[in-house]
């Protein structure tokens, strides 16, 4: 079979380039990892769904190997097991690529390299690659065919389309949309097409932001119709290796967006909605050839960051809880700034270290609560917990997985932090509750936290933790409707009293049942609510006897069949039994 690319005639870069795209496109969640930020020996990186990496190191040798390509081999492979073990990156399968197929002495040789290493290693050679490019031709044809004119043609077709005088007879419109996004869809490796036409009524035909959706066009027609066109990304590093490139000015209108943008030019930090304006659009498909060279357009634009290099997955722990931070961005600013941010597993607590990248190389550490409502409590607790230490002054360390220490934090911010002491202790709270009980508990809104509801929680920890002992604590009687047929009168106060409850707390809108409880009451008297519909209130007697006593039974049939009844009894004196106090006004022994 004859080689239908010529590898021997193009430039490392042109074939480096090819060999990543076939892989891209097979691969369309491949990172790919640019030098310039140290790539670690990583060329692209591909996230499985364990949390490890498929690993792809793409090289240019077209030729027998010489001992500097094999030195260069080495090095890449020795940089990648570093950066592992510097933290802890978790790699399935490396794969070297290069338009080479193995000799047997080459094969010897890769075996011995990679013998020892506790991941699976595989070298992709010229066979391999032929056979991508048979599957794919579109994609040696675009970089360097007549691809690109193909695609640049179709576009221009779609902007004559467009510029219908009326949509009228839009089903032939549409089959022409259809049938170009067909042809555009075989010739262009990088961007699918897709079209929608709105009638006037359609309020909602504008820019929609997307996974992968790289550009829009929208032609408003003179009736009020609309036809959009978007451009698609067929996979995530399209725009690297074929960018859309335009310049814009940016133009922010307040306070707020002049230090949105200032964080963005030192950083590199997203811009959202941000009002920019465009003066030279020969390099955008679809703008070039719907606005002329002297038109200067105003829009809105998305800058989303660029992750670069590999994720830097870091620990941050306090003295009493450590939490797990997975990156979410990290980017570089154009004034040589940079920065950090990562989340815990939660969602919930958020980091971000600032580089100034000046000389003091100094870093600053800015820390976030959020989106706390609605998560387990186990996964929000240690978050809760490290964020409240923080705003303590508390001592914590920021490291690698395997124990390394990344940087020193010195100079947390102190400007008004919250105070996270009772937030912490509510999810303290919860979480023991948590070891109890067989329903997940979420974390309420702020708002639906009740002091009562709290103390409550409390005491059935309380009952939990002291199976084998009674709890008594305050109340203020008990309400309760009569049976029919049945009266108060037959009963003499002071009385006892004694039932079956279920034991309920409430966290938020959640009603958690931990089992049943025994309890005892002494009562002073009976309160009529209302005769008519049999409704009483029983009264507490004052001090030690006016408490309530609790103990935790075994979820029986025969417990169940007596909850809800009451049964009354001669008077307890409570200062005689050994109890465990919840209030601190009374006295008492733990039993």
């Amino acid at each position: 079979m004859v080689d239908p690319i010529p590898w021997g005639n193009l430039s490392g870069e042109d074939m480096e380039t090819l060999l990543a795209v076939f892989i891209c496109k097979q691969r369309r969640d491949a990172n790919r990892v640019r030098p310039a930020s140290g790539d670690n020996g990583i060329d692209l990186q591909v996230k499985n769904d364990d949390g490890t990496y498929d690993v792809y190191q793409v090289k240019k040798f077209a030729h027998n190997l010489k001992t500097s390509q094999k030195s260069q081999i080495r090095k890449s492979l020795k940089s990648l097991n570093n950066y592992i073990r510097e933290t802890g990156f978790k790699v399935t399968n490396w794969y070297l690529v290069l338009p080479l197929d193995a000799t047997p002495q080459n094969q010897k040789w890769f075996a011995e390299i990679t013998d020892d290493l506790p991941y699976h290693c595989a070298w992709i050679g010229l066979s391999n690659i032929q056979a991508w490019a048979t599957d794919m031709p579109e994609v040696y044809d675009y970089f360097h065919g007549n691809g690109m004119r193909e695609v640049q043609k179709l576009v221009h077709e779609f902007i004559d389309a467009a510029h219908v005088d009326d949509l009228h007879d839009d089903g032939a419109l549409r089959s022409k949309f259809h049938s170009i996004c067909d042809m555009l869809e075989d010739r262009d490796p990088n961007y699918a097409y897709t079209v929608n036409i709105a009638s006037k009524f359609d309020e909602h035909s504008y820019f929609i932001t997307r996974p992968n959706l790289v550009f829009s066009f929208i032609e408003k027609r003179p009736d009020g119709s609309s036809i959009t066109i978007d451009v698609i990304a067929k996979y995530k590093e399209a725009t690297s290796f074929a960018g859309i490139t335009f310049p814009v000015q940016f133009v922010p209108q307040n306070q707020e967006q002049r230090e949105r943008l200032e964080s963005f030019k030192k950083y590199g930090t997203s811009l959202a909605d941000f009002p920019v304006q465009l003066t030279n659009v020969s390099n955008v498909p679809f703008l070039r050839d719907a606005l002329t060279d002297t038109q200067v357009q105003s829009c809105r634009a998305f800058i989303l960051p660029q992750n670069e290099g590999n994720e830097l997955d870091l620990i941050l722990s306090s003295p009493s809880a450590s939490a797990s931070i997975k990156q979410v961005e990290r980017t570089h600013g154009i004034e040589g700034g940079a920065q950090w941010t990562g989340e815990d597993e939660s969602g919930c607590l958020r980091i971000q270290l600032i580089f100034d990248g000046d000389e003091t190389t100094t870093v600053k550490m800015n820390f976030t609560i959020k989106n706390i409502e609605g998560k387990s409590v186990n996964k929000v607790r240690d978050a809760i917990t490290v964020c409240h230490e923080l705003s303590q002054g508390l001592a914590f360390n920021l490291h690698s997985p395997d124990g390394e220490v990344f940087l020193p934090i010195d100079n947390l911010p102190d400007n008004q932090l919250p105070d996270f002491t009772q937030l912490q202790e509510i999810a303290q709270l919860y979480t023991e509750l948590q070891q109890h009980s067989a329903s997940e508990i979420l974390f309420p809104e702020l708002n639906e936290i009740r002091d009562s509801d709290i103390q409550n929680s409390i005491i059935a920890l309380a009952l939990l933790e002291h199976k084998d002992a009674y709890t008594f604590h305050k109340w203020d009687g008990m309400s309760f409707t009569l049976n029919s047929g049945m009266s108060i009168r037959r009963v003499t106060f002071p009385s006892c009293i004694r039932g079956v409850s279920r034991l309920i707390v409430h966290v938020g809108k959640q009603k958690i049942f931990l089992g049943h409880c025994q309890w005892i009451a002494n009562v002073s008297g009976c309160k009529t609510i209302s005769e008519k519909t049999g409704e009483y209130k029983l009264l507490p007697m004052d001090g030690i006897n006016g408490m309530v006593a609790k103990q935790i039974v075994t979820s029986t049939a025969m417990v169940r069949k007596y909850e809800a009844q009451v049964f009354f009894g001669d008077v307890i004196d409570f200062s005689n039994i050994t109890l465990i106090p919840l209030d601190e006004s009374e006295g008492g022994d733990k039993g």
